[in-house]
């Protein structure tokens, strides 16, 4: 295992079970298990306002079938434990838009529209990658998996993906989470946003480093984010600066991606707020102000 990655990690008290009955987990184990296993008790949170944020490993959505009769979605999250909610997986999404930088999540989805990403698949951050493993979009209500968690994943039978975490502390602790009815092309998915996730990362980097002077680190050096034998090869090569993706778009980006974003994550006052500082970057970037 890789000690100072772990040491990197910097996790503190896993709220999570650790007895080895507990690494693997599906949908049908986690109904089952909550409902059933007593000794799961002391590790399960109920929140209504729980939203995906980088401590989550994985979700699973309930809602045609809720825990107990009333639980649309559970959470596996480092640091809060097993999370349940009477609230949909769509409803955590929304509840990390609410919280993200919209400007960059608007630079994410234009660089992913210009590679030809299908862009309800995923939400790309700085080094990670909330993966869907249905689309997103609408009121569509979908499992998911934090890839910058993940050390890497197989395909079982085209009926069954299985997604292995990276060691979480010194002893090797590992989850393995395990997806039904995969999409045929999974892989293939999986490996353009890992590639999409590599190339705005390094933008990004690149960005706030001439910018600002600053240098952001990584976090999980050693998950799959960072394995280059995943990616799927995208032509974004002549975007090679946040100021190529601005000029590319900038006579679209307002009317069109801003837009986009309102009408999935609806129209909230913080979005204003996002609208002008976005306008302001972008002008910024373009023109050197």
């Amino acid at each position: 295992m890789n000690v100072s990655a772990y040491k990197q990690r910097n996790l503190g008290i896993i709220s999570l079970p650790t007895d080895i009955k507990y690494r693997n987990w599906s949908k049908d184990l986690t109904k089952r298990r909550i409902e059933n296993d007593s000794q799961l008790e002391q590790y399960i949170k109920y929140d209504n306002k729980y939203r995906l944020n980088k401590n989550t490993l994985a979700v699973y959505e309930f809602k045609q079938n809720p825990i107990l009769g009333k639980y649309k979605a559970v959470a596996f999250d480092l640091n809060r434990g097993i999370v349940l909610s009477q609230k949909s997986t769509h409803a955590m999404m929304q509840g990390l838009m609410r919280h993200a930088v919209h400007c960059d999540m608007i630079w994410q989805r234009m660089l992913a529209r210009e590679a030809g990403v299908d862009i309800y698949q995923g939400i790309v951050m700085y080094n990670v990658l909330y993966f869907s493993m249905h689309a997103f979009s609408g009121n569509f209500f979908t499992d998911w998996i934090c890839l910058h968690w993940i050390k890497d994943f197989h395909v079982k039978r085209h009926d069954q993906a299985i997604f292995n975490s990276i060691a979480l502390d010194k002893n090797g602790l590992v989850y393995n989470f395990a997806f039904d009815s995969p999409k045929p092309n999974l892989t293939k998915i999986i490996g353009q946003y890992l590639f999409h996730n590599h190339y705005y990362s390094d933008l990004y980097y690149q960005h706030m480093l001439q910018e600002n002077n600053l240098r952001v680190t990584a976090i999980n050096s050693d998950s799959i984010l960072h394995n280059s034998n995943y990616y799927v090869q995208l032509d974004l090569y002549a975007i090679d600066s946040f100021k190529k993706l601005a000029d590319k778009f900038y006579n679209h980006v307002l009317n069109l991606h801003l837009l986009t974003i309102v009408k999935e994550f609806k129209p909230l006052d913080y979005l204003h707020r996002e609208h002008r500082f976005f306008t302001k970057q972008i002008i910024k970037i373009r023109y050197n102000r």
